[in-house]
């Protein structure tokens, strides 16, 4: 153990060594590059020439020297607005005034320099945007005036990565009428590809959350504040070698620094439910009891408020900026529940039934004595008597739907700040640091009185922390070294608030602190809303990251030569087994009355002479009594296990941007790299092996047999039980052609490897038996004969709910009913090739038009399937015949497909008008998408995984993104009224419009249904990131899909269920035959969403010349457009039957399932202040 943390501490000290010492490499980060040639009066270069390039903001300098073809690089500039002067011996100066560098862009700008002439000549001045002449890295970019002017409903800088051609928000993070917690922000698929392929950067370092689920709720670990963001650029095709990790869209995001001269701002955004459209759903619900709930509007207030300023320490030498943001939000949406009527509670039910224990039978309308009733659901009717309800229920089935509403309320607290030191040290050397801290908890209360909770988040807490530094150093003329180092930590969990409520007690149920408290998951069906803890909590990841990074450019010729290195280690202390608490279904309808068939007709058989009639079939009363008896079909319970992964990722590149000739650019590039399998730090490492039909393990302590079987091998597997994969080599190959001083033709091809899933434990073989154990126990019909002796509980025997859980279940190895993990040990990494050719047009002057074909092939995609899914093919028999349970496989099999047109409009500063036009046409195609992201990470057939190839949950058909910002021109310093009086400024002066508005198709969806359990084939996978199938059903010839009736309850039937039918069970002699429909995976997509986005900005001057006031008016989805969700998935109804030599087929629809009951938000307010200094 002590040469393995040696080892492990001598790889980052020489790391970090290796960052410090290193001085001969760089690359380009968040800053941009100057290129461009100096020529004399009649054309010819000019070799020589002194360039110097002055930033407007700072007033530090670079200098750079034109060499034998006029040519110049000044390789590393921070985002900002420069002056650009040559000179040179016999000429006269010449200058470039207010020319915008950007973020990872290489901007041209030429000059001409006039013979023995002493006058200073300005050649070119106010350059914002340009054709792209020198690379062929295809990307937009967002300035800090964009970023703090647009609407943005979240105030997240990162929204804007909409605005892009081929992007479109994450299914599953998208904010709709039903929001009721936290969404994950930053989520959003670039060019039909999963969100977490995106990489952020922050400054030039790692700034991507890389907890395995979905507790940090961002793709990045620090989200600055819009006001705060220098600039930022979206990467989306052929990126240079310098950048990796992922395959999507690299986000570029350069944090602001100080000037030299003093400004702050001070704001707050406020946004209430008086000023908020209700929505189109105000659903008037009528329960099948006749329950009537009337539609409440969700509140919803929020306060976001923030300052930041900034300034010099030292002019020209030392620069300080500092922010702060607070959030206070506050929802409460309308829960409606069914809960069990006074009835119920009193044990009156409208069916007659049967104690399968005692063999006791209960007749209808009578009351069942407290004594037959067992003890833990006689504590928890109590609870449920403290809920105020409303109804009697059915006569037919004793449910009184909807019979309890309320609001629920979620609060979210959050605060954030940065702090950003810049330092020139000389005018080769300048270092800057930046400290930022985010605290965020939030709150989601329970919809019932504790312990009964109604499975809520409870609380949700959030830490982000991160330390970046930089230094860059200049050798020469043409040598630049640029090293990082960055530091950050992510604490995120959820918490239940159950937790400490010991008002029950069940055998069984961990004891931990930290644990225990509360009821475990209990769900009853025929309708009852599910109560007690929520099954995935607590649950949370810890993860760090160290990652220090140095490169180098190399100015040579005509050669833009850089090298880089950077080396990434991961520690993350992961707690995601569950059920930690345990769970209990009532599913099992045992109490029903007993019957036979006689002659075909189905008679009840009368246990000891009573009368049990009710035998047609389990209503919801007939589960409200397995409840009462405490007779579960299925319990499951997983043990505390807490996870220290390790992995490191390292890579090398090299990159050569060469210019040919004065027109012809060519970009290449080849990165290395390596992510390493997950390590454990104390080694709880556990992988099936498909071979010996066993788990190895390398778990200290790990007893053989029972399906165990320790191993000791060496090298990397030995400490992953996965083989690294040493082949990432990554080509990066583009051109750019200047076909004319106004037209750019460009294209490429690249490769990108992908070392980060956040796919939960799926494909964690730390959370692996033996030493992490998820158990589900499927219990056998109770009978009178098998109830398990008091203190003799086990899986063996039937167990009632008083008698809890068997002790040892969760620690005590059994492959009959724990569910593992399974990670081929020759996996590849995941990859995506992607390929590009545009045209770049200059309209006028930072005006310009881009066509482009955009497409790319994703190959050895992750997804999740049952390994040892019984086959109805081969008799329901499994694959792995020596294994009797399912295995969660996490299988690098998966594909992707995506083409597009893309056409972007760009103009910056035109008459005070910015304006980017963003139009897609594209088809993407896959056969999985992301856990924990998309609609299907699973397939249907886990032994035919082809047959889901097809519309991915990304395909966005067609999309249209207009976003401006319009300096009205009126007022001082506009084009008219410039010279206005006061009052007349005041009224028409210093108007601002911004808006977004976006057209684009509606969500893919997919459609499912459940088969019934006798010839389900992975019965013990219940979650689609465990690999559950995703069963779809037939399809109807010759019925439209889609129906778009409105119902009375004023939902939408969007999914005709004429359209479809239901599996059967069973072929007509009785044999199981297979569930899986012939429905294709993602048939249809959700109604084309419409939105407008508008904010109106008033600035209003006061008598301090460098203080400003301005008010903010902003209303997302201005129009009010109803914009659809997707509608509910899971159809239902009876299963269909085949035809029999005593009765025919009857192929029976769905007759529930398939309703839009959501849209995305409707009309928002929000107004705003700022004072700006």
């Amino acid at each position: 153990m002590r040469k393995k943390r040696f080892s492990t501490a001598s790889n980052l000290v020489a790391a970090i060594l290796f960052f410090f010492l290193c001085s001969n490499l760089q690359a380009q980060y968040e800053n941009g590059s100057l290129v461009g040639t100096i020529h004399d009066s009649s054309g010819a270069t000019l070799s020589g020439a002194s360039i110097t390039i002055t930033n407007n903001a700072t007033g530090i300098t670079a200098k750079a020297t034109s060499n034998t073809s006029g040519d110049y690089e000044v390789p590393s500039l921070r985002v900002g607005v420069y002056t650009i002067s040559a000179k040179s011996p016999g000429f006269s100066d010449a200058v470039a005034n207010n020319i915008t560098i950007s973020v990872g862009v290489r901007e041209r700008i030429d000059l001409s320099l006039q013979v023995g002439s002493t006058q200073t000549t300005v050649e070119v001045s106010d350059v914002a945007l340009q054709i792209e002449t020198e690379t062929s890295q295809r990307g937009q970019t967002i300035t800090q005036y964009q970023s703090a002017a647009f609407p943005l409903v979240s105030r997240n800088y990162s929204d804007l990565l909409g605005l892009v051609t081929g992007s479109r928000q994450a299914p599953t993070a998208a904010t709709t009428s039903s929001i009721s917690s936290l969404v994950r922000a930053g989520a959003y698929n670039i060019n039909g590809q999963r969100s977490m392929f995106n990489n952020f950067l922050l400054d030039g370092m790692d700034n991507n959350a890389y907890g395995e689920s979905n507790q940090g709720f961002d793709n990045q670990i620090i989200a600055i504040p819009p006001d705060s963001v220098a600039q930022f650029q979206i990467v989306t095709n052929n990126e240079s070698a310098e950048y990796g990790r992922s395959s999507g869209a690299t986000i570029n995001v350069a944090s602001a620094s100080g000037t030299n001269r003093f400004h702050a701002t001070v704001y707050e955004f406020i946004r209430n439910t008086d000023l908020n459209a209700a929505g189109y759903f105000k659903p008037t619900l009528v329960g099948t009891s006749g329950n009537v709930v009337p539609f409440k509007k969700p509140t919803f207030n929020r306060n976001q408020f923030g300052v930041n300023f900034g300034g010099p320490i030292l002019k020209d030498k030392l620069f300080y900026f500092v922010d702060y943001e607070g959030f206070r939000q506050v929802l409460k949406p309308l829960s409606v529940n069914t809960v069990p009527t006074t009835n119920e509670l009193n044990g009156k039910l409208v069916v007659d039934v049967q104690n399968p224990i005692t063999g006791v039978v209960y007749p209808k309308g009578t009351v069942i004595p407290a004594a037959a009733i067992n003890p833990v659901s006689q504590q928890i009717i109590g609870f449920f008597k403290q809920i105020p309800t409303q109804g009697t229920g059915l006569s037919t089935s004793g449910l009184a739907q909807d019979n309890y509403a309320t609001q629920v309320p979620f609060t979210d607290n959050s605060d954030k700040g940065d702090l950003r030191l810049d330092y020139q040290q000389n005018p080769s050397s300048s270092w800057f640091l930046r400290v930022s801290d985010r605290k965020e908890t939030g709150v989601n209360h329970p919809i019932f009185p504790l312990p009964l909770d109604g499975q809520t988040n409870g609380t949700i807490r959030v830490l982000d922390q991160q330390i970046a530094l930089g230094y860059t150093h200049l050798i020469g003329a043409n040598k630049v070294v640029d090293a990082r180092l960055g530091l950050s930590r992510t604490k995120a969990g959820k918490y239940s608030l159950s937790i400490g409520d010991n008002a029950i007690s069940i055998p069984g149920l961990p004891s931990d602190p930290t644990v225990a408290g509360g009821l475990p998951s209990t769900s009853i069906n025929g309708g009852f809303t599910s109560f007690g803890r929520q099954s995935t909590n607590p649950q949370w990841q810890n993860p760090a990251l160290i990652d220090p990074k140095v490169n180098f450019t190399w100015i040579k010729g005509h050669h833009s030569l850089k090298f880089g290195y950077e080396y990434e280690h991961i520690w993350m202390a992961v707690n995601d087994n569950n059920p930690l608490y345990g769970s209990f279904s009532y599913s099992g309808g045992f109490s029903l009355c007993p019957s036979s068939t006689v002659n075909g007709v189905k008679v009840p058989t009368n246990p000891n002479g009573q009368s049990c009639a009710d035998i047609k079939g389990a209503v919801a009363d007939n589960y409200w009594a397995d409840f009462l008896f405490g007779t579960t079909n299925n319990y499951s319970l997983a043990n505390l296990f807490v996870a220290h992964l390790r992995q490191t990722l390292q890579s090398v590149y090299a990159q050569d941007d060469w210019k040919v000739d004065p027109k012809l650019t060519l970009n290449l590039g080849l990165r290395w790299e390596y992510g390493s399998p997950y390590s454990e730090q104390h080694n709880y490492i556990s992988n099936f092996d498909p071979i010996t039909q066993t788990v190895l393990t390398i778990t200290p302590g790990a007893v053989a047999g029972n399906g165990i079987t320790p191993v000791s091998p060496g090298g990397t597997y030995g400490k992953t039980l996965v083989n690294p994969d040493l082949n990432d080599f990554a080509p990066r190959l583009g051109f750019a052609y200047a076909a004319t001083p106004r037209t750019s033709i460009r294209g490429g091809y690249g490769t990108s490897y992908v070392h980060y899933t956040r796919a939960g434990s799926g494909d964690i073989l730390a959370i692996n038996a033996p030493q992490a154990q998820f158990v589900s126990v499927t219990q056998k019909t109770p009978s009178t004969t098998n109830h398990c002796p008091v203190g003799g509980a086990s899986a063996s025997c039937y167990v009632t709910t008083d008698q809890g859980f068997p002790t040892g279940i969760a620690t005590t190895f059994n492959p009959a009913t724990d569910n593992i993990t399974y990670v081929p040990k020759n996996t590849r990494d995941s990859y995506v090739q992607s390929y590009f050719l545009s045209v770049q047009q200059e309209l006028a002057k930072n005006t310009l038009l881009d066509i482009a074909y955009v497409g790319n092939h994703g190959s050895k995609l992750q997804g999740f399937l049952n390994a040892n899914q019984k086959n109805p093919s081969n008799g329901f028999a499994r694959p792995y015949g020596n294994w009797p349970s399912d295995i969660t496989a996490a299988l690098n099999e998966f594909y992707s497909h995506y083409d597009a047109l893309q056409v972007r409009y760009e103009q910056r500063f035109v008459a005070g008008l910015t304006l980017l036009n963003s139009f897609t046409w594209s088809h993407s195609l896959d056969n999985a998408s992301a856990s924990l992201e998309g609609n299907s990470p699973s397939p249907q057939d886990a032994n035919n995984i082809s047959a889901d190839y097809g519309q991915s949950d990304y395909n966005l058909p067609i999309s249209n993104v207009t976003s401006l910002v319009y300096d009205l021109p009126f007022g001082h310093g506009r084009h008219f009224l410039n010279t206005a009086n006061g009052v007349t400024d005041t009224l028409l002066g210093g108007w601002q419009i911004s808006a977004i508005n976006t057209m684009q198709a509606g969500t893919a969806y997919n459609i499912g249904y459940s088969p019934n359990s006798a010839n389900a084939v992975s019965p013990q996978i219940a979650a689609t990131y465990r690999g559950a199938n995703e069963y779809r059903p037939n399809v109807v010839a010759g019925q439209p899909a889609i129906k778009k009736t409105k119902l009375s309850n004023g939902f939408i039937q969007y999914i005709n269920l004429a359209a479809y039918t239901l599996p059967e069970t069973k072929d007509g002699n009785g044999n199981l035959v297979s569930p899986f429909g012939n429905a294709s995976r993602n048939p249809g997509r959700s109604p084309a969403f419409y939105q407008t986005d508008v904010a109106l900005n008033k600035t209003f001057n006061t008598p301090l010349e460098s203080l400003r006031v301005q008010f903010r008016a902003e209303s997302y989805n201005l129009f009010n457009h109803t914009n659809f969700y997707i509608p509910g998935s899971g159809l239902s109804g009876t299963l269909s039957t085949a035809a029999t030599s005593t009765a025919p087929a009857s192929l029976n629809n769905p007759t529930s399932g398939g309703q839009i009951t959501s849209t995305f938000e409707p009309r928002i307010f929000q107004f705003g202040l700022k004072i700006l200094y």
